[in-house]
């Protein structure tokens, strides 16, 4: 059985985010609950919004080098 954090990562890995790109998103479980430039910002918004949840966070690279 996979585990919360792994089912996370998967959604992570296999959702086309390119439309986030440059960004920092945060992710609880398959669904992205924030996104956002500044990773700061990012964390306190998911912190005040999802303050039981331990959410996935990444940054998705730039269009120039996003690699699907």
């Amino acid at each position: 059985m996979a585990t919360p954090d792994f089912n996370q990562y998967n959604a992570y890995a296999n959702a086309d985010l390119s439309k986030y790109a440059g960004e920092w998103i945060a992710l609880i479980g398959s669904a992205v609950v924030a996104h956002g430039k500044d990773f700061k910002e990012l964390l306190a918004r998911v912190k005040k919004e999802h303050p039981a949840e331990t959410p996935f966070i990444a940054k998705i690279p730039a269009k120039e080098i996003l690699i699907w």
